[in-house]
């Protein structure tokens, strides 16, 4: 599990969303939208010119928030909504900012609609909630017409008997219980964290029901365990038959880890908790358990329930609210860490980010200190790290601006690595293709870098990614012509790996094909099939064990290579271990 990371902060802001606000960047001054009015264009082509100096100031950004507000005015007034509302957007610097950011390029007329209709039914209590508010209306805003639920899960829990609140009426819950019941502040937790609070599908009465049972209850991780685990779910509907998927139902008739998890982050969203549904694939198949943002002695960290740890869940995906996409579980507590950082020097930081992509590539490639800015006022913002990955790989940055940043990235990403093997493998992919001409120096000096990234996905405790790492580094080594060494690190890495992972299986495979001695192979092959592991960890209640897809793909490869060392009996004996539990 990734590192939580450190939180300074007051006891009594700890209370209060642990502090998470705490604006450690001085925000620059607020763009003014008074002066002599410029165009969209006009604007965009003075962000272009001061943007090519390479430095993000105040005054850029300033100058980027004038453009983004032209930008917006341009499509949504008077179209969407009228020049007085959006006046009044632009006198506030938490609502107005917010929106520039995420809303650019495109400005989605929905999202704002949804804030409107909060400022007039809200009033007051909206002013007071803008950061509840603007979650509010980016989660229900990217929705449209459909529900905030999941894609994936409306076939299982949406159902007409159980119709999901508007967004007033889901607004107007939290309000009224802020103080009663909600377990973390609606007030100072910055939107993107209370978007996980403000997608909460389910209906106010069973909200209400999960308070009177679960508001006072200190122990968090054992909601997951109250839906009793119903072993005829597995086969087919299971004791709940075709009622619908209520709270009390699930905890009355019991379902399976898909209950488990939907119930407990529906419970989690209903006090306050940014809570999802999580899911991912581990030793014994698919399986879904629950994450939330909460509190790990002073720390703010993502949390876990039923993920259980001898399953090798690596890998979790979540829905975000605010993109509408599946996104890694490690993306939010990247994005928890960002929170903690400095929220304002995250809108800060996206604003460079923001700038550099307007730029041409012949510039880009000259203004580093754009994306050096953006760093240095949110290091844990993801998009920053995209960007020069991109444009190295591109070929726009260079592989001496790419390693310096990279370096940076490893100060600060020990605790999160996943995203450090999405840049690598860019920032890699023009090494790795001119490998084979590359000076010893230079080979020397990339194979030094995949190992240091090596070690911080052991020290993590991620085989996932050191078997991608190891499987990357294989093919830097055959590309720059080493093919014994390649050979020797697939061979070890496999073998390292077979009962651990079930990613091992490039590297296996990649390492049969290098082995030209059949006697050489044959052993090899003897060896990985009597230690891939026979089945899929433990089976779950009531269920059969799973034979392992590995273990079979194994075997196949080693029952060819018997039969063309003219081995059959032996092959047969082998074949007849996979085929029995096939029929």
């Amino acid at each position: 599990m990734c590192k939580p990371v450190k939180i300074v902060a007051t006891a009594a802001l700890l209370l209060l969303w642990l502090g998470v606000l705490g604006l450690g960047a001085t925000a620059p001054p607020h763009g003014e939208v008074a002066e002599a009015p410029r165009t969209a264009d006009e604007l965009r082509r003075q962000v272009v010119e001061l943007g090519s100096k390479g430095n993000l100031t105040g005054e850029l950004i300033a100058l980027f928030k004038q453009y983004a507000d032209a930008c917006a005015r341009e499509r949504l007034v008077p179209a969407h909504v009228s020049e007085e509302f959006w006046n009044r957007i632009a006198a506030d610097e938490v609502l107005h900012d917010a929106l520039l950011v995420e809303l650019y390029p495109e400005y989605e007329p929905g999202v704002v609609a949804c804030l409107k209709t909060l400022t007039e039914k809200f009033g007051q209590q909206f002013d007071r909630h803008k950061h509840l508010a603007l979650a509010f209306a980016i989660a229900y805003g990217r929705a449209g017409q459909g529900s905030t639920l999941q894609p994936g899960l409306r076939h299982r829990y949406a159902s007409p008997r159980r119709p999901e609140p508007s967004l007033e009426e889901s607004f107007a819950y939290y309000l009224k219980y802020e103080k009663k019941a909600m377990k973390m502040s609606l007030v100072t937790t910055p939107w993107p964290m209370l978007a996980f609070v403000a997608d909460n599908d389910i209906p106010i009465e069973e909200r209400e029901w999960a308070l009177g049972r679960y508001a006072k209850k200190a122990s968090l991780e054992k909601i997951y365990y109250d839906v009793p685990y119903d072993t005829s779910r597995i086969k087919g509907e299971g004791r709940i038959g075709d009622r619908p998927y209520t709270l009390q139902n699930l905890l009355t008739y019991g379902g399976v880890c898909m209950e488990r998890a939907y119930y407990t982050s529906r419970v989690l969203k209903s006090l306050g908790i940014p809570g999802m549904y999580d899911c991912g694939e581990g030793a014994r198949g698919g399986h879904a358990w629950v994450s939330w943002v909460g509190r790990r002695g002073k720390q703010a960290d993502l949390l876990f329930s039923g993920r259980f740890d001898y399953d090798k869940y690596y890998r979790g995906e979540v829905f975000c609210p605010v993109k509408g996409t599946i996104i890694l579980d490690r993306d939010v507590q990247l994005l928890t860490a960002a929170m903690v950082h400095s929220y304002e020097g995250w809108l800060q930081a996206r604003i460079g980010c923001h700038i550099y992509d307007l730029l041409d590539p012949e510039t880009r490639g000259k203004v580093a200190g754009l994306l050096d800015g953006a760093v240095r006022r949110n290091p844990y913002g993801a998009d920053v790290w995209r960007l020069m990955a991109r444009d190295v790989a591109e070929g726009v940055l260079s592989r001496e601006v790419g390693e310096k940043m990279y370096d940076q990235m490893f100060r600060h990403f020990a605790a999160y690595p996943d995203l450090t093997f999405e840049v690598l493998e860019k920032i890699l992919a023009p090494r790795l293709a001119a490998a084979e001409t590359e000076e010893e120096k230079e080979v020397r000096r990339n194979l030094k870098i995949l190992e240091q990234a090596f070690k911080i996905y052991e020290q993590s405790k991620r085989p996932d990614l050191a078997v991608k790492l190891r499987s990357l580094q294989g093919a830097y080594l055959e590309a720059a012509g080493r093919t014994e060494n390649a050979l020797k690190l697939y061979v070890l890495a496999a073998e390292r790996y077979v009962a651990d992972h079930y990613g091992f299986l490039g590297l296996f495979d990649r390492a049969v094909a290098l082995m030209q001695n059949l006697d050489m192979r044959l052993k090899y092959l003897k060896i990985m099939a009597e230690k891939v592991p026979r089945y899929r960890g433990l089976a779950a209640p009531g269920a059969e064990r799973e034979t392992n897809p590995a273990f079979v793909h194994v075997v196949e490869v080693y029952v060819a290579a018997l039969r063309e060392a003219g081995r059959s009996a032996e092959a047969d004996r082998w074949e007849r271990r996979i085929r029995k539990k096939e029929e």
